[in-house]
């Protein structure tokens, strides 16, 4: 029981100081299921708290430790020895990158197994060891590593902070002087908490900002001088990589950081998917172009290129493309363009096997071209009809490496087991990439396979956290398991409409936008796209209406990644969706109300520390005056004589005329319980008229009565 009550109230404030660093965390990483992760920490102070032996407390963190980590990311593993070893495997690639790049971007996984061990030891240094300057410190220092690295406004929550770790420290010295001060020290701090946390959060910025920046100009110019912003530059952004489009997609794998550069602009009517290139050979841990595929040059200003074996289209469209880099491959949309070339090029090169289309480049310094676009019908209905195509024809779009693993076949086996058409056979496989609970979409914390790993293995059974090239090379795979003849593609999402009146809009196609996606061959129709990434909507896919890709789309994308250090490019994207479809404007719509409730409650909960911080400061706000005043004084009697007095007499009116004795016999026939303000009034006239030095104990005195005087009313 003496441990429960020493340590109460230090868990209170520690479980405070670290449910708002971790909500920090959560929230810069993008988790969603934070409840777990906070009710944890609170599970983790109490049995810090309550546990009675240490080797009880010592296993009852380590188990939370792990139970929290394993909640976050089972690896396809049940909690025990396996995944202990299935998150080495992650966290070994994950540990030896950020030895060799530096802290620059760090994985989710990498940086909550961190972040979560570190609560835990702070919270052991805080509760079980009390060293609160390491402990509290340690939380201010990673709320500066936020502001700085990821520019957060968190003068708040680090105001609270500190005052959490005052609270703890005030409490350790009233408990060791013994008493119940401890308690209304606690109320005093909780409310003091509430109070401080409304002020720091509803009061301007600039209240302190201002401040603080016109009298640190000379501190932060010798800062500057030294070379501390450059090097805090650089290591927040990670300085090593780029992003775009590329062409070597040999080895795939890896997280990887978007480049907002913008590539061309297009302006069109309506938002669809931009197609370049496309690759037949997967070899395990990337793709290659095994098909021989002889250029043809064509010189001139008009080429058509047809994409569709179909002579059934939904509508045409005008696209005049302005080009900002200095690229020569050409994007195109899905179906039949007939292109016109206006200035700053010459020709084309058309490859007849993956349907790409290179521009040959003059020196003009501006590129543009123009097309006309028919965009074609894909009726689901009609695909239903279509069976599988073979022939020596389609072999390359069957290969496999002999190295895949009999299991990916299994698993493309069981989910079209009720599959009874091609149609339905890919549906199935896009449907359980894109909408399964087990895959979660993320650029950042992918990890690459091992060297005896393959690519889509790891992907479907190990991590199940990827981006585009990870779920389209995937259905790829999984579609020639099944001997559907199907090939990579790649090229870019709609990209980001600029805001205008006019109904034909101006898009901005950045490096970002770079994605990749499945093709599959449906026999008089030619290659027709799917999506299994998250997020994504293709609006050439069949059956996807045309409402669902809107100009105000904004695609987020999978991108290239060129390494200053090695040749190899790699995809990436990030997340975002392409389209506004009814489910997301539901999903937006539910957004927008639970982010209305929770404002609701916040300010329902402010409002009620407020109330109980003013009722505390209301009913002992009185004692800790008397407490300051004899804490910092020499002369505790002389100064803290009149203060109590002049509470006295609000309560207990005092006659004009009436001697302080006098009124101390009144207040006391009033009042037993301040029996001692007898002897403070006898001692404060001995020291004022008498001259007589104030004795040790008169700071007591006066304390023991300021604390009934609150009771008082």
């Amino acid at each position: 029981m003496r441990r429960i009550k020493d340590k109460g109230p230090l868990t209170f404030t520690m479980l405070v100081a670290l449910l708002i660093a971790l909500r920090q965390f959560l929230g810069i990483y993008h988790f969603t299921d934070q409840g777990f992760a906070l009710g944890m920490v609170g599970f983790l102070c109490l049995f810090l708290w309550v546990l009675p032996h240490w080797s009880l407390r010592f296993i009852g963190s380590i188990g939370i430790y792990a139970v929290t980590l394993y909640h976050y990311f089972p690896l396809g593993q049940s909690l025990g020895g396996a995944w202990l070893a299935a998150l080495w495997r992650q966290l070994r690639p994950l540990l030896t990158m950020v030895r060799e790049e530096g802290f620059g971007r760090t994985p989710s996984l990498l940086a909550f197994s961190l972040v979560f061990l570190a609560v835990c030891l702070i919270a052991v240094l805080g509760i079980e060891y009390e060293v609160f300057s390491l402990s509290y410190l340690s939380l201010l220092g990673y709320f500066l590593l936020l502001s700085i690295f990821n520019h957060l406004e968190v003068l708040p929550e680090s105001l609270i902070i500190v005052l959490c770790g005052l609270l703890a420290a005030g409490f350790r010295h009233f408990r060791s002087v013994g008493g119940t001060a401890w308690l209304r020290y606690v109320l005093l701090g909780g409310g003091l908490l509430g109070l401080l946390y409304f002020a720091a959060v509803n009061l301007p910025d600039a209240w302190v900002r201002d401040p603080l920046a016109s009298h640190s100009v000379t501190l932060r110019n010798r800062l500057n001088e030294a070379g501390l912003y450059n090097f805090v530059a650089e290591v927040g952004v990670g300085g090593n990589t780029r992003t775009g489009f590329g062409e070597d997609d040999e080895v795939l794998g890896g997280a990887l950081v978007d480049d907002s550069t913008v590539l061309f602009r297009a302006t069109q009517d309506s938002p669809h998917y931009w197609r370049v290139d496309s690759k037949d050979q997967y070899t395990g841990k990337g793709w290659l172009q095994h098909t021989t595929d002889q250029p043809q040059v064509i010189e001139g200003a008009n080429f058509t290129v047809t994409h569709s074996e179909t002579e059934n289209f939904l509508h045409r469209q005008e696209i005049e493309l302005t080009f900002e880099s200095l690229d020569t491959y050409l994007p195109l949309p899905y179906g039949n363009s007939q292109i016109t070339l206006n200035s700053g090029f010459s020709g084309f090169v058309y490859f007849e096997n993956s349907q790409r289309v290179n521009l040959l480049v003059n020196e003009e310094e501006t590129r543009q071209l123009s097309m006309l676009s028919a965009v074609p019908e894909f009726p689901v209905s009609a695909l239903q009809q279509v069976g599988v195509t073979q022939g020596e024809d389609f072999d390359n779009y069957l290969r496999l490496p002999g190295s895949l693993p009999q299991r990916v076949a299994d698993l493309a086996k069981e989910l079209t087991q009720d599959a009874v058409t091609m149609y339905d056979k890919v549906n199935a496989i896009e449907s359980y990439l894109n909408s399964s609970p087990e895959f979660r979409y993320s650029k950042v914390d992918v990890v690459a396979p091992l060297l005896d790993q393959d690519y889509v293995d790891q992907f479907l059974f190990e991590s199940k956290v990827g981006y585009c090239d990870n779920f389209s090379t995937a259905m790829v795979v999984m579609l020639r398991t099944l001997g559907i003849p199907a090939r990579w593609a790649k090229g870019f999402s709609p990209g980001t409409a600029i805001p205008s009146f006019e109904e034909r809009k101006t898009y901005e196609i950045k490096n970002l936008n770079a994605h990749s996606w499945p093709e599959v061959y449906f026999a008089g129709y030619g290659w027709i796209p799917f999506e299994p990434t998250p997020s994504f909507t293709n609006p050439a896919r069949p059956g996807t209406p045309e409402e669902e890709v809107t100009s105000s789309s904004v695609a987020s994308s999978e991108v290239t990644e060129v390494s200053t250090t090695t040749t190899t490019t790699q995809s990436s994207e990030s997340q975002g969706s392409t389209s506004e479809t009814s489910q997301v404007q539901n999903e937006q719509d539910a957004e927008d109300s639970t982010a209305t409730t929770n404002r609701k409650i916040s300010w329902l909960v402010l409002g009620l520390l407020l109330v109980i911080g003013a009722l505390v400061v209301y009913r002992y706000g009185v004692y800790w005056g008397m407490w300051l005043l004899c804490r910092f004084t020499t002369q505790p009697l002389a100064k803290g004589y009149p203060y109590l007095l002049r509470h006295l007499e609000r309560r207990i009116p005092r006659k004009s005329g009436e001697t302080l004795l006098a009124y101390s016999e009144k207040v006391v026939a009033q009042w037993p319980e301040l029996a001692d303000l007898m002897e403070l009034t006898r001692r404060y006239e001995s020291s004022l008229y008498g001259g007589q030095k104030e004795t040790t104990d008169s700071r007591e005195l006066l304390l023991t009565v300021m604390k009934e005087l609150p009771k008082k009313r």
